[in-house]
């Protein structure tokens, strides 16, 4: 049987940290059976007792897990280390701010059955992306510019995400190695900055499970930070988290 280890990269929330092992325990992970838990818990957002609170929960669930939590924050160097430490055949990756909309188990693997795919990542509430229209092939359209006007080329690269999501653990493991540790992860997968990423997953697939073409995660993160009045700024393709105006 396969072997799936889960990564999870956190911030000092423990409210919602809670809610999401507890959400996830409940419908998705006993029906994987998990070898290994890792968590990077970076000192963001909280307090010391919310970091102290947020390693209970996680003992609570994984007694021996291992955590990460390293005195700077830095959210590519997060997916880079818990993705590094993995060693099982697939990564689990989840954030600390989500909710499941259904039960899911087994079935998360099957879409590797085809050798293309790399990825499978959860139709999300928020996801720009209509499955019946364009189909389970998470891809972005490429474009040039032609005296200012944008056109397309019509041809297509895929595009991975960071977002909660099934990875084969030897691709997670080399993206890793490719990644640059200042800029966003996601980015460097489709946005220009990191050549070597997109050459090495240009010929690989990310599939959405959505087997009834309705979202099967939610994200409860952007709630919380519009109420604290926080957004995420990225820049040349680096992320910065900061209080509004």
């Amino acid at each position: 049987m396969s072997t799936i280890d889960l990564c999870i990269v956190a911030t000092r929330r423990p409210d919602l940290f809670a809610q999401t092992l507890e959400s996830f325990a409940e419908k998705i992970f006993h029906k994987l059976d998990l070898r290994g838990a890792y968590l990077n818990l970076d000192p963001v957002f909280g307090t010391e007792d919310d970091h102290r609170a947020c390693v209970e929960i996680f003992r609570k669930h994984f007694p021996d897990g291992t955590i990460f939590q390293p005195e700077s924050p830095g959210f590519c160097a997060a997916v880079a280390r818990l993705w590094s430490a993995s060693s099982a055949d697939y990564i689990f990756h989840l954030e600390d701010d989500w909710t499941s909309l259904k039960n899911m188990g087994r079935e998360l693997l099957a879409p590797f059955s085809d050798d293309r795919i790399a990825q499978v990542s959860f139709h999300t509430a928020d996801q720009n992306w209509n499955i019946r229209r364009k189909g389970h092939f998470h891809r972005r359209n490429e474009y040039t510019h032609l005296f200012g006007i944008k056109i397309p080329l019509f041809r297509t690269f895929p595009k991975f995400t960071t977002s909660p999501s099934l990875l084969r653990g030897d691709f997670a493991r080399h993206c890793a190695g490719l990644m640059d540790l200042s800029r966003d992860p996601e980015k460097q997968f489709y946005s220009g900055v990191n050549p070597a990423m997109e050459a090495y997953v240009a010929n690989r697939r990310n599939y959405i499970f959505s087997p009834e073409a309705s979202p099967v995660i939610k994200d409860m993160g952007r709630e919380w930070r519009e109420q604290r009045r926080i957004e995420k700024v990225i820049t040349n393709s680096t992320s910065v988290w900061r209080a509004s105006a």
